[in-house]
């Protein structure tokens, strides 16, 4: 099929071996309830206005090499058992205990934030990039939480994606699936998506079942401050695919 039959899809790089996507589509923008961060927000919007423009040729940029700093596993922290298919492998899904915590970690170089900034849903969502939204992190910017993958699993997200990037030699926005070491075992995808609205991400998970790993969103970049390349992550569920959590929301 041609690019414009998928349209949801363009931009969209998988990388690190063969990626289980499902599907990865436009979602209206119209479901915050809150105002946005101005911290944040009003930096996003300055350069959305002006629209994405090219990346430079890279002079003076290097690649950047980022850690992915999963916690020590722990008798008390590893899960106990596949999940039933019906109930969601993550906790605090949405991030409405407002803080990154229950189950969430931060797990990159530097800060990822939860923030109150057009959320898909409720109140909060995740946030990675730098502080203010102006530049690149430097090195890794994300949180993870420790699942097992049921029976059938099915992985779902959220993603808000904004990035003046031209393509992914030194900043990305990614997601992955970590063993114990924080070594990538599967890269869901690497991107640089500009699209200012939120979009939902759908993974086929059934080649891992009964596996623990740490599922990592985040984004990667070199500490250059002359682009900006940010994620917002909300509603993130793991189940069973047969289930009714993971057929009944759209």
């Amino acid at each position: 099929m041609s690019a414009s039959q998928h349209p949801e899809r363009e931009g969209f790089e998988p990388s690190r071996g063969s990626s289980p996507l499902l599907a990865f589509q436009a979602s209206a923008f119209n479901r915050s309830t809150t105002s946005p961060s101005p911290a944040i927000f009003a930096v996003l919007l300055g350069w959305l206005l002006v629209g994405a423009s090219p990346a430079p040729s890279g002079q003076d940029r290097r690649q950047t090499i980022g850690h992915f700093r999963v916690p020590r596993v722990t008798a008390t922290s590893a899960p106990a058992g596949s999940p039933a298919p019906a109930s969601n492998a993550v906790t605090n899904p949405s991030f409405e205990s407002g803080k990154i915590d229950g189950g969430w970690h931060q797990c990159g170089d530097v800060n990822a934030y939860v923030t109150t900034a057009h959320p898909y849903d409720g109140t909060y969502s995740e946030y990675s990039g730098t502080a203010n939204g102006s530049g690149e992190p430097h090195g890794n910017s994300g949180v993870c939480q420790r699942v097992t993958v049921p029976p059938d699993g099915l992985l779902t997200a959220r993603l808000y994606q904004l990035s003046n990037e031209g393509n992914t030699a030194f900043a990305y926005q990614e997601a992955d699936l970590l063993d114990d070491r924080g070594n990538v075992v599967l890269n869901l995808y690497k991107a640089v998506n500009y699209k200012t609205a939120w979009v939902v991400g759908k993974w086929n998970l059934g080649a891992y079942a009964g596996k623990s790993f740490w599922l990592y969103f985040g984004v990667h970049g070199d500490g250059y401050a002359g682009l900006s390349t940010q994620q917002f992550v909300d509603d993130v569920t793991l189940t069973g695919a047969a289930s009714p959590a993971a057929n009944g929301r759209r």
